[in-house]
Order: C-alpha cells, then sequence, then structure tokens
C-alpha cells in the first residue's frame, strides 16, 4: 500500500484513525506492517495489501478462482476491450468522468474493472474480501495509482463519503444479505458523487437456458468440495466443447443453442478470444456459476427502492443486461 492510503483508512468497527507499527521500509510502498487503533484493534499489512479480515471466508472459492486465472479477463493480456467495453456500457460514465476521481472497487477479483478505471485516469482503491487481492495486487501494482485492501463489503475501513465514484459490478448477489451490502457500498459516495451496481436479476428469464441449469444444479453442487465442484465444472465444459466450438461461429442461432448448455458460454459468443482462451473462460465462469457460497437475484425495482431511501437519486434503468442501475447522491 502507499503512504498516502493511511489518512483514509479506519477501524471499520470504531471508525477510529488507524496508527502505522512496525513497517518494513520500502522507497514507495509499505509492504509488511501493523495498523493499530485506538481502541487497541489491529490488522496486518501483508504483501502490500491491509487485512480487515481472517484470510478463509464465504468468499474463498472466488479467491481460488482468480488466483488461477489471475490474467484470463485482464483486456491487456487477451487482446480484446471486452472487459472495458463491458464496464462503460455498464455504468454509461465516461473516461473523462473518472480522470482524476477517488474511485472505490468493491468486489474488485483479479481487478479487471480496476484496469480500466485505472487507464481513465482514476485513483483507485481495490477491495475484495478474498485472497483475490493478491492476484489483483500482482496484475495492477505498476500503476502508480492503485492501492489494494482486503475487507468485508459490511465493514468497510473507510469514512462515509470518502469516494467521487463507487461501483460493484457482479458481487452484491454472492453476499448474506444483498440490501445491507447495496447499502454499505453506498455509504462511501461522497455528495455529489456516482454509484454503478451490476446485480443478477431475478425475473422469469433467470430460469431459462444456462442460468436454469445453475438453480437446478446448486443444491448439489453447493454441497460438494471446492475440488469436487471444479471438477465437475471441467468435465461439463470438455462435454459441451464440440458444440460450442461450432456454435461460436453461427451468430444468433449459435447463441440460442450455447445458452441452452449447461456452462456459461453464450455471452462470449462475440468476443474475439482464441479457442485456449475461450475455453478457460467457460471453465473459469461455469465454476463461477456453481461454487459460490450465495447466489441472490434481486429485483430492479427493489435495489432502486433501498437506494432511494438512502438518498440517492437513481438513474434511468440501463440496458445492459440484469440489474444494470447507476445512481447519484445528491450534493
Amino acid at each position: 500500500m502507499h503512504p498516502r492510503l493511511l489518512t483514509d483508512l479506519i477501524d471499520p468497527t470504531s471508525g477510529h484513525a488507524l496508527t502505522l507499527t512496525s513497517p518494513v521500509p520500502s522507497p514507495s510502498e509499505i509492504e509488511q506492517g501493523t495498523l493499530v487503533a485506538s481502541a487497541g484493534r489491529s490488522f496486518p499489512i501483508l504483501h502490500g495489501i491491509p487485512r480487515f479480515v481472517p484470510a478463509s471466508n464465504y468468499a474463498s472459492s472466488f479467491g481460488y478462482q482468480w488466483n488461477k486465472y489471475a490474467e484470463l479477463q485482464l483486456d491487456s493480456k487477451n487482446g480484446t476491450t471486452f472487459s472495458e467495453d463491458r464496464f462503460f456500457s455498464i455504468t454509461e460514465w465516461s473516461k473523462a468522468d473518472l480522470l482524476g476521481a477517488r474511485v472505490l472497487d468493491v468486489g474488485c477479483g483479479a481487478g479487471r474493472f480496476s484496469e480500466v478505471v485505472l487507464r481513465a485516469g482514476a485513483h483507485v482503491v481495490a477491495v475484495d474480501l478474498s485472497q483475490a487481492v493478491e492476484a489483483c495486487r500482482k496484475n495492477l501494482r505498476s500503476h502508480p495509482n492503485l492501492d489494494v485492501v482486503q475487507a468485508s463489503i459490511y465493514e468497510l475501513p473507510f469514512r462515509s463519503g470518502s469516494f467521487d465514484f463507487v461501483y460493484c459490478i457482479g458481487v452484491v448477489q454472492h453476499t448474506p444479505d444483498p440490501k445491507q451490502s447495496v447499502l454499505a457500498i453506498a455509504r462511501m459516495v461522497r455528495p455529489g458523487g456516482r454509484l454503478g451496481f451490476w446485480i443478477y436479476e431475478r425475473d422469469w428469464k433467470s430460469y431459462l437456458g444456462t442460468i436454469g441449469f445453475k438453480y437446478l444444479l446448486r443444491p448439489w453442487t453447493t454441497s460438494l468440495t471446492r475440488d469436487q465442484v471444479e471438477r465437475f465444472c471441467n468435465l461439463l465444459e470438455s462435454f459441451c466443447w464440440p458444440i460450442n466450438r461450432v456454435a461460436r461461429k453461427c451468430g444468433w442461432l449459435g447463441k440460442v443453442v450455447m445458452r441452452l448448455l449447461p456452462v456459461a458460454s453464450a455471452y462470449l459468443q462475440e468476443v474475439p478470444l482464441s479457442d485456449h482462451d475461450f475455453r478457460e473462460w467457460v471453465r473459469l465462469d461455469t465454476f463461477d456459476m456453481y461454487s459460490p457460497a450465495h447466489d441472490h437475484p434481486q429485483k430492479f425495482n427493489a435495489v432502486a427502492q433501498w437506494l432511494r431511501e438512502a438518498g440517492f437519486i437513481v438513474d434511468p434503468r440501463h440496458p445492459h443486461g440484469g440489474i444494470s442501475l447507476t445512481a447519484r447522491r445528491p450534493l
């Protein structure tokens, strides 16, 4: 972490300021040390990342997948603009909006969207509950405007209103209490700041095709060990590959066929990935479908109402599938 982050971090329970003790010297970053609150609680800094949660938690499967497939979804590594296009489609923000802004990425994973925002010229704090923070920092540590923190959505170690932009893409549905997750994230937005979410939506379309397989099989897959789930997902991908290989080249008809498979592949049809990267991405996203401890899709109107009750102005719905929602905190 950079020394500048010290002024932003607080004890997430008491709200007290933190003092750095026993740091291992570094020219520009603090690699090791301990953050101590006046109430006596302490939090370690390991590998340059402040840690406010235990290493093992309900998001452990995500930590595993993002360290195994650490670079797969980074535009800079796969040669596409898929993550950048997806981010700006979901939020409908612009690069000019983000230039020089302080941005919080909640549920950063391996950093695919943090990379996009950093390239737009923002100062980013990337947060994840899981060990995915290791992959994020390794991938993006060359960016001088990045800091990575391991913390819970429910106890974010920052003062309310600390950020110009806050976003959380594909994470809220995987938390135990989505409403409290949304409200905790919203508190981080400064007056006049912007908030962006993408959340699985609960509607009739959720139970068709691939998503239907997910909710049919999850009661079984969540009873398996992580390794068993991974073997099952790899078997599914191998079984479906002969179909995917042909269908991904067959336009809308191929996409219909891909949606009827029990693997996450249809939305990748038009992404110009090599066969190897395509198959790896399908394996990653299929594991992501069947392995999480929590999967709680929501209704757009419900999420919008939570934010209105918290004082936000909710923008008109964006068309990027799921609950693609942005909001503004009034001045």
